[in-house]
């Protein structure tokens, strides 16, 4: 509608993380067709892009934070529950955390931002709530503590690790459960055109945590850019995994 009404004002549309079809959305929308377009390379080649499947996820956590102790971070869950239960549980394991979503009070929010932005909290554990307007250089991990819904979220989560440039780690726990609980939520939401794309969306999700190639190929590939070899800093690239013919198993 402003558009509408100021058609003769200039305009710039941005975004951090957009795949192609939003983009051409956000140009169809605001009727900016033959605007001239630029676009940076998504990759961030300082974070090292790590899967795990889940197995006892919480001691998984632990063992990834403890060599870890003097570094900033910030891990990642869907519900407030669990964020609450894995900031209380970290504490009681010795780690400096803090829980942070939107139905915190807002001087409590406040409170943790600011003591992480100072370092004087060392792992926020978090909804998605946490994050916008976050530039703080030296987060040196993200930790994925459950499945995102979508690559897009995925994307701009683990880029508030390694904003300094140097060595960072985005580390995400996967289980097949994650996938059941995310496809429910997904179709409770009803049938049409959006929940088609939401599935989409899921299932390329589930393909990047699925891939056997590298996984920075597949990220980047998302966002309809490619890279000419392996990035050799992801975990498929460090450590491929074991290959064999299973045709005979498949057959019987």
């Amino acid at each position: 509608d402003v558009r509408r009404r100021f058609a003769d004002a200039a305009c710039i549309a941005l975004t951090a993380t957009a795949d192609a079809q939003t983009r051409a959305d956000i140009l169809r929308v605001l009727n900016l067709v033959d605007a001239p377009r630029f676009s940076a390379s998504f990759d961030r080649p300082n974070i090292r892009y790590s899967v795990l499947e889940k197995h006892r996820p919480f001691e998984q956590l632990l063992a990834f934070l403890r060599p870890r102790s003097l570094e900033s971070g910030i891990v990642y869950a869907l519900s407030r529950r669990r964020v609450e239960e894995l900031a209380e549980k970290l504490r009681q394991q010795g780690v400096d955390a803090a829980a942070y979503h939107a139905g915190l009070a807002g001087a409590e929010r406040q409170s943790v931002q600011e003591r992480f932005l100072r370092d004087e909290l060392a792992v926020v554990v978090a909804t998605v709530a946490f994050g916008m307007g976050i530039d703080k250089p030296n987060v040196r991990f993200v930790v994925h503590y459950d499945l995102p819904r979508h690559i897009e979220g995925y994307y701009q989560e683990t880029g508030r690790a390694g904003r300094d440039a140097l060595p960072a780690q985005a580390l995400l726990l996967y289980g097949a459960q994650d996938v059941v609980m995310a496809r429910r939520l997904v179709e409770a939401g009803g049938d049409g055109p959006q929940q088609r794309i939401e599935l989409q969306k899921l299932n390329a999700m589930v393909a990047l945590v699925e891939a056997l190639t590298c996984r920075r190929r597949v990220l980047l590939g998302y966002f309809g850019e490619s890279i000419d070899a392996d990035c050799g800093n992801c975990d498929v690239c460090l450590d491929p995994p074991e290959r064999f013919d299973a045709t005979r198993d498949a057959q019987m």
